[in-house]
């Protein structure tokens, strides 16, 4: 049983948001698979899960990189009225990624209802300083109004890349309502589950 491990209690689906050609895809991959990809070929969304452990507890993440689908409205509305926590990605180096994540989060407050929105703002390609259009301190002052946390990353190197997603976890445990628990797996699920899985 190689590669497997004892199934977790808690279950979450976590969508990665963004603009175009932000790096949603090679965070995802990163995260989930140990790897950079160099290339990444458009599609209507990529899956990807891999158990972590958060405050001593093991959490399975289902993470949805909305690759291709910001074309498609309703798929992506689908995706925020229906999963449990997200990443908003803008490029440290792309203004127009960074004014778009707005707009991002206002729907999804619309679409969401009374309902929390567990999310972490998240600058990439934060080592490609000579070509910066967005300060930290911008990021930083939009999160603080979100009151979200704030990450730049840099995810060739994998800098700052599974802390994204502990603190999502961490957004999404601190934002449930009270006396609510984490997302359970049912009972007649299987008892193992491998560490890591990609489905392309």
């Amino acid at each position: 049983m190689e590669g497997l491990v004892l199934r977790p209690a808690k279950d979450y689906r976590v969508v990665v948001l963004g603009s175009v050609a932000v790096g949603k895809t090679a965070l995802a991959t990163q995260f989930a698979c140990g790897r950079f990809p160099e290339r990444c070929e458009p599609s209507v969304e990529e899956l990807f899960s891999k158990v972590i452990e958060v405050n001593r507890a093991p959490a399975l993440l289902e993470i949805v990189d909305t690759v291709g689908a910001e074309h498609l409205v309703t798929l992506k509305d689908l995706y925020i009225r229906n999963s449990d926590g997200f990443v908003v990605l803008y490029s440290v180096c792309d203004e127009a990624s960074f004014q778009a994540v707005r707009p991002l989060r206002e729907r999804m407050g619309r679409l969401r209802g009374s309902r929390a929105v567990p999310l972490v703002l998240v600058g990439t390609k934060a080592d490609l300083d000579a070509e910066r259009q967005v300060l930290t301190a911008q990021g930083r002052a939009l999160a603080r109004e979100w009151r979200c946390p704030f990450l730049e990353i840099t995810t060739k190197s994998k800098t700052m890349v599974d802390r994204v997603f502990t603190q999502v976890v961490r957004e999404m445990e601190a934002l449930a309502p009270p006396g609510q628990e984490a997302p359970r797996i049912p009972a007649n699920a299987l008892e193992t589950w491998p560490a890591e899985r990609f489905i392309g």
